[in-house]
């Protein structure tokens, strides 16, 4: 039986269905929803937007929560979705999306998908390792916008977009 659509490749990334899950905030994309997607054949995203809030100490300590958590359900997720890969989307509007953007990292996150503004210093944050960088845009002149920056500055393109 031939396959309705062909597979998805994102780098050296590949999943049989051409499917992303959106990064559905709050606390709707976390770890559950990410690896089940992901076990089925597309890719699942955690949403990184207030992902703590659940958290005792959520309104006193806002950023340190929302840390804390992304840790545990990247953690998670990957521990489920096994070789299968695993995103995050994080709005370039947080306050904390530097510190959100190298714990991915650290955590060992596949793609990184970006939006709520331009993700212009996304290649630096990310040097040295192999996650994918996927700017999420509302039109053609800004993709052409964050290619051109990052071309100049780091040598890099994104490696879709959304």
């Amino acid at each position: 039986m031939e396959k309705p659509w062909p597979s998805l490749k994102i780098g050296d990334l590949e999943v049989p269905h051409p499917i992303v899950q959106g990064g559905m905030g709050v606390r709707i994309s976390i770890h559950g929803l990410a690896s089940a997607v992901s076990l089925a054949g597309g890719i699942g995203v955690i949403a990184a937007a207030a992902i703590g809030l659940e958290e005792p100490d959520a309104y006193r300590n806002f950023s340190g929560a929302d840390e804390r958590v992304l840790r545990q359900e990247i953690r998670k997720a990957k521990e489920i979705a096994g070789d299968k890969p695993i995103g995050v989307n994080i709005m370039v509007a947080l306050t904390d999306f530097t510190k959100m953007v190298e714990i991915s990292i650290e955590k060992g996150i596949d793609i990184i998908f970006s939006g709520a503004g331009l993700p212009m210093s996304l290649p630096k944050l990310a040097r040295g390792s192999k996650v994918k960088l996927v700017p999420i845009v509302s039109s053609a002149r800004a993709a052409a916008i964050i290619t051109k920056n990052w071309v100049k500055k780091y040598g890099r393109r994104p490696d879709a977009f959304v």
